[in-house]
């Protein structure tokens, strides 16, 4: 699995043609929702200083909830009632609501012809995908659901299927599966080849709940209850600057980037900022000791965000266009499909 030439990172614009926003517009919506008023006021107050950037609100908050000892605040005259775990919570909660659902068969649309050019250039029978992803909802996992020629493993133990319990030793087991005796007629692989996908969430997922007594992670409905908050609490990195990824099933997720980059030939990042310290410091550890290490990153704002991250450009390559865009699908499959051609035959 480590060994894979290949690699599929996915970040918030690899779910907008899904019918989810970036963070920016869900602030945006969160504004016209909002009916509690002081709620609305310091969320106003936040996005007069910090415009619709979620993570530095979040970030806000949370520094809100250290000082004790503060209870209003002033800011350009207008005073507010600072109740910042309350506004917490609802965003917590509006973004568990946001992106537990999925539209199955936009996902369809969208991720099959990405993976069948990903697929037509390495040999599912000796390599899987591994996919590392940002977002909290269940589009690859739905999507792996309704294709039968494909395998998921994520992490949750299947010795425990009702459960559903987290165990990172699902990676440390992988094996392929033998699918010989399944019906793969609807499956759109021209050699019908089996497809292993495995799946590393980086920032957890919304069905994905802790048991806090005994720090068991498990599979649930995607909810958010704040009465059982004690007892139970969502497995969500949520956005801020001052990401927690010392734990699992964090932990994990980073450490299998950080190596997989390292015998890598090609990374496919769609729709990321490289916002998140750890993963950008698994990709720079990855070229630091693998000189064959490319990144291609898919995004309407490709050139700006790889130099942002002062990446050198004979390492990474810009695609500009608009992941799931029936416009710009044709373009940049063709793009990614030379890439692979290109990067893998050397």
């Amino acid at each position: 699995m480590m060994e894979s030439p290949v690699l599929l990172f996915l970040g918030a614009g690899a779910s907008v043609p899904l019918g989810k926003p970036v963070m920016k517009d869900f602030v945006a919506k969160l504004e016209t929702e909002i009916t509690s008023e002081n709620d609305a006021a310091l969320l106003s107050v936040l996005i007069s200083a910090r415009e619709y950037d979620l993570e530095a609100i979040m970030t806000d908050l949370e520094t809100f909830l250290s000082l004790k000892y503060v209870s209003t605040f002033v800011f350009d005259g207008i005073e507010a009632t600072l109740d910042a775990d309350k506004l917490r919570s609802l965003i917590r909660h509006s973004i568990i609501r946001e992106y537990r659902t999925v539209d199955l068969t936009r996902a369809l649309e969208v991720y099959q012809p990405l993976l069948d050019t990903i697929f037509s250039h390495i040999d599912p029978a000796v390599h899987p995908l591994p996919i590392f992803t940002t977002n909290y909802d269940l589009a690859i996992e739905k999507f792996c659901q309704q294709q039968i020629g494909y395998h998921l493993v994520d992490g949750l133990d299947v010795d425990q299927p009702r459960e559903g319990c987290w165990n990172p030793r699902e990676f440390e087991k992988f094996q392929f599966v033998d699918m010989s005796m399944w019906n793969l007629s609807n499956f759109s692989s021209p050699d019908r080849t089996r497809r292993h996908i495995v799946l590393f969430k980086l920032h957890g997922s919304v069905n994905w709940i802790r048991e806090m007594s005994t720090g068991r992670i498990v599979q649930s409905l995607p909810m958010y209850d704040l009465v059982d908050s004690d007892a139970y609490q969502n497995t969500i990195i949520y956005p801020t600057s001052n990401k927690g990824a010392n734990l699992e099933p964090y932990l994990t997720g980073y450490h299998y980037f950080s190596k997989c980059c390292e015998k890598a030939k090609l990374i496919i990042a769609i729709g990321y900022s490289f916002h998140d310290y750890d993963t950008l410091a698994g990709l720079l550890k990855g070229w630091h000791v693998n000189e064959d290490l490319r990144l291609v990153l898919l995004a309407p704002d490709a050139y700006d965000v790889l130099e942002a991250i002062h990446a050198e450009f004979g390492s990474t390559k810009p695609i500009y266009g608009y992941f799931g865009d029936a416009q710009s699908e044709p373009k940049y499959l063709s793009e990614l499909d030379g890439f692979l051609r290109r990067y893998l035959e050397k």
